[in-house]
């Protein structure tokens, strides 16, 4: 037996999403706030303000489908929002890339610090994205980003194209 699901989809005119002083991101929509709004990206990743999730506590409230048709102190709010929910360290050197028995070990610069990513399969976890950008998650859901192929040093790309 299959369920139903009602996916609200919000119109730009019917909600606003804001901040006061340094507190919980707050939607207004039909006349009443809510308070303590989180907002999920959807895939894909090239379109990071599009399909969003809007949640309250444990319950879906509906998608976004684009942030640039609302009004612009939502599409503050909600970059921001965004950009402390998904802060992504990006990689500025690739130090090492190891294969042992089943089990890839990426040993990174990030511009966070460095980082050690342990994977398995190594291509279930490399998604390339349009521009050369490419996201590597780990077998904990650690994540990095190639912002650019071509912006990483001579021996960072050497290192990657033993697997790209």
């Amino acid at each position: 037996m299959s369920e139903l699901y009602d996916i609200k989809i919000f119109r730009s005119d019917e909600v606003a999403f804001f901040k006061c002083d340094s507190g919980p991101l707050q939607m207004r929509v039909g006349g009443k706030v809510l308070e303590e709004i989180s907002i999920h990206r959807a895939f894909p990743f090239s379109a990071p303000y599009e399909h969003l999730s809007v949640w309250n506590g444990e319950t879906e409230l509906g998608i976004i489908h684009n942030i640039e048709d609302l009004d612009k102190e939502s599409q503050k709010a909600l970059k921001q929002e965004l950009h402390v929910r998904y802060v992504i360290p990006e990689v500025t050197r690739v130090l090492s890339i190891k294969e042992e028995p089943g089990l890839w070990t990426f040993n990174l610069e990030t511009d966070r610090g460095k980082m050690k990513l342990m994977m398995r399969n190594i291509h279930e976890h490399l998604t390339v994205l349009p521009q050369n950008r490419i996201i590597i998650t780990d077998m904990d859901g650690k994540r990095c980003e190639i912002r650019s192929l071509k912006s990483l040093d001579l021996s960072s790309r050497k290192e990657l194209s033993k697997v790209i």
